[in-house]
């Protein structure tokens, strides 16, 4: 059987007869890539140790799935420098559970109840997950877990300083944070809180910060210095260190991305590639429209390219050239993605599955030629950074949306004999 093909077996019943009808599958239809560079996602981990300095401990965010990048994979990695990994829901926790993460993990959403079965309940049992506390009425909730299980449980508290998305009011935190002090089955690990707009607006995050002090300075005793305090999210850590605290909380820059408009820190690098090749090829004419609505009208001889990724796969909407406003781009290469051809533009509607490039100004790319949805190479046009501004969102709304059926493989730093390192590319 060719290498290149996959035959899977199943049954279909006639009444009385059964036959075995066989499927092909061919492997070289796989129209995307997505590769994570687990060397940067190291690299740039000691960048930010190195920014918030030794005084200071990290907890890693990886929600919804690592923010698409695959969650086990990356916190095998985020676990040699954090301290501390986060989790959105149980059931993010108990993945990492079940493939044998040990950092401790923060479960951020409000936990009322765990399945005895459910993986993160045996968390729980060894002391391995944190629950965080989100009010006076869900620590009851938390109070009956631990009696459930047997054994004292550590939490964290949050506090609402303004975002007004979970967490305790600010009228309720200093007797929430006493009550947990006092439990038996309790044990305070953290107080926590999230700022709304530290991407822009520091007068705000000032307000939000002070309001966090005033709830910690009006408990009847200090809190231990092994408790964490942390409010500061990728935004706050990289533009702010007076938000550092004992802890910070950073999703988005191990990615090697800012929010737009925050400058990034020096030497970090880009995590994520998203490949795949050009499909097919059409010459239109000067004054011809270019796709649905016929959004984009070439005002030359064009020579068009169409990839086949579209918004089905995750690649945002809205970014297609139209008239004089200007779009999206994608990195070009030849086949073996070794030369670089340059930036094309993404002309017209994103469709399901395909967007249309221009490619007048390249005339020497052909199909199967190289594409680069997203690039790593901070030169180019095409990075997370600038996909994102045009599509207006985060750069973490991007990579988070990557369909679950485009292929992930893994760049892993392998040592060597030598002084340098070897990268190897690693499929799941």
């Amino acid at each position: 059987m060719d290498d290149k093909t996959v035959l899977y077996e199943y049954w279909i019943v006639f009444g009385d007869y059964v036959r075995i009808a066989r499927m092909q599958m061919f492997r070289s239809i796989q129209h995307s890539m997505v590769q994570v560079d687990l060397g940067a996602v190291n690299h740039n981990c000691r960048i930010i140790r190195a920014h918030i300095g030794e005084q200071c401990q990290l907890c890693a965010v990886v929600k919804a799935d690592g923010y698409g990048l695959g969650a086990t994979k990356v916190a095998s990695q985020l676990g040699e420098h954090a301290e501390l990994l986060a989790v959105y829901s149980p059931d993010e926790a108990g993945e990492l559970l079940v493939s044998g993460v040990t950092t401790p993990i923060l479960v951020l959403s409000p936990v009322h109840s765990v399945d005895r079965f459910h993986p993160m309940y045996h968390g729980l049992t060894r002391g391995d997950v944190q629950l965080v506390v989100h009010g006076v009425s869900h620590l009851e909730s938390i109070i009956q877990l631990a009696k459930r299980i047997g054994r004292s449980l550590p939490v964290q508290v949050k506090v609402d300083t303004g975002l007004h998305r979970g967490g305790c009011g600010l009228q309720e935190a200093t007797s929430l944070i006493e009550m947990i002090r006092s439990h038996q089955m309790l044990e305070l690990k953290g107080v926590m809180t999230h700022f709304i707009s530290a991407v822009h607006d520091e007068e705000l995050t000032r307000v939000q910060h002070n309001r966090f002090n005033h709830i910690l300075q009006s408990l009847s005793s200090p809190l231990p210095d092994d408790c964490l305090l942390h409010e500061a999210n990728t935004a706050g850590t990289v533009q702010w260190k007076w938000t550092h605290r004992n802890m910070v909380r950073v999703g988005l820059a191990w990615t090697g991305a800012v929010p737009v408009g925050v400058a990034p820190l020096q030497d970090i690098l880009p995590v994520v590639t998203w490949r795949t090749r050009l499909a097919h090829l059409k010459c239109v004419k000067s004054h011809e429209q270019v796709g649905y609505s016929g959004k984009w009208t070439a005002t030359r001889p064009s020579r068009i390219g169409i990839v086949p990724v579209g918004y089905a796969a995750g690649y945002p909407m809205g970014v297609g050239a139209e008239g004089d406003s200007e779009g999206a781009f994608v990195r070009v290469y030849d086949e073996q993605f070794k030369n670089v051809y340059g930036d094309a533009p993404v002309i017209g509607s994103v469709c399901m599955d395909q967007i249309a490039i221009d490619l007048t100004d390249i005339p020497d790319c052909g199909i199967a030629h190289g594409i680069e949805l997203i690039s790593s190479n901070e030169q180019s046009k095409a990075t997370l950074t600038s996909l994102s501004a045009v599509a207006g969102v985060v750069p973490h709304a991007i990579i988070s949306r990557i369909s679950s059926k485009v292929h992930r493989t893994y760049l892993e730093v392998q040592p060597t004999t030598n002084t340098s390192n070897q990268k190897q590319n690693v499929s799941i």
